[in-house]
């Protein structure tokens, strides 16, 4: 008999490519045309210690730059939908190149997550959000690294989902950022020193989750979205959450956490379903 799959359609093709993993997309446009075509517009790039350590490497080790590289070489920079650079073994010369070629109109989730003696270093280059990437992305993932949106970065009306971890950042500027993030639902702070005072305006409609641990130097919390459900925090600055009424999950972590939690959150708890409190 004779085999129809040489006869799919391209865009077939495509899909099908964008459903292996990194690894396996890679070998299957060595081994065929039709998804060698679709490899240099393969839309999940993401590199982490599976996809690019050697099969024999059971151990850390540098490894990875050159098929970075390699990759980003033939890769035309369309349809890329996911990019993710995990803290791997690898020397970063060249992250800027790769940013600027996969971080284009149409990307949903931006992953960089460098290994801390990078932080001091690399600074995120806010010019890469363009209006057409900004309007696209739904997810970003910052670590290690320093991150200085101006008043002119414009608004991310996609964003959902915020993660920064140890990026030094000021406060006014992730002030300007969420506050120009109506879709914004959820938030993650860790260890961003910077940041002195947080305040969710009651335009987050659709904010529900915030998470902040490590970030010493915050002195105030204050919520006014009408949706927040769920606020894990660690520290010691003071929390304003208004009334609190959709409010289902509180995790705090703080010296005088008992007596805050007695004084100062009535409201909230008739319809909290879940308190935990680490004195």
């Amino acid at each position: 008999m004779r085999c129809s799959i040489p006869c799919l359609p391209e865009d077939i093709w495509h899909h099908v490519h964008s459903l292996m993993p990194l690894r396996d997309a890679a070998r299957a446009a060595c081994l065929s045309h039709a998804f060698l075509r679709s490899w240099r517009c393969y839309p999940n790039l993401i590199f982490d210690w599976e996809a690019l350590r050697p099969e024999t490497c059971t151990y850390p080790a540098d490894f990875g730059g050159a098929a970075v590289d390699s990759i980003m070489r033939n890769h035309s920079g369309i349809g890329v939908k996911i990019l993710k650079l995990g803290p791997f073994f690898i020397a970063y010369h060249n992250l800027n190149s790769w940013l600027h070629v996969a971080v284009k109109p149409g990307i949903e989730e931006l992953t960089l997550r460098l290994w801390d003696t990078f932080r001091k270093k690399y600074k995120f280059p806010g010019s890469l959000l363009s209006d057409g990437v900004r309007n696209s992305l739904q997810y970003l993932e910052l670590g290690s690294c320093t991150f200085h949106p101006t008043s002119e970065f414009g608004p991310l009306p996609s964003l959902t989902s915020l993660h920064l971890s140890d990026v030094r950042i000021r406060g006014d500027e992730l002030q300007g950022l969420i506050s120009n993030s109506l879709a914004l639902e959820t938030m993650e702070l860790i260890q961003c020193k910077g940041i002195v005072c947080l305040i969710i305006l009651c335009k987050l409609q659709r904010f529900s989750c915030l998470t902040i641990f490590g970030c010493g130097r915050l002195k105030l919390i204050e919520s006014k979205a009408p949706n927040l459900s769920a606020l894990n925090f660690s520290g010691k600055a003071k929390l304003s959450l208004g009334e609190a009424l959709q409010m289902k999950t509180l995790s705090m972590s703080y010296s005088d956490v008992v007596c805050y939690a007695r004084t100062e959150l009535p409201t909230c708890r008739p319809l909290c379903q879940i308190l935990v409190l680490l004195h």
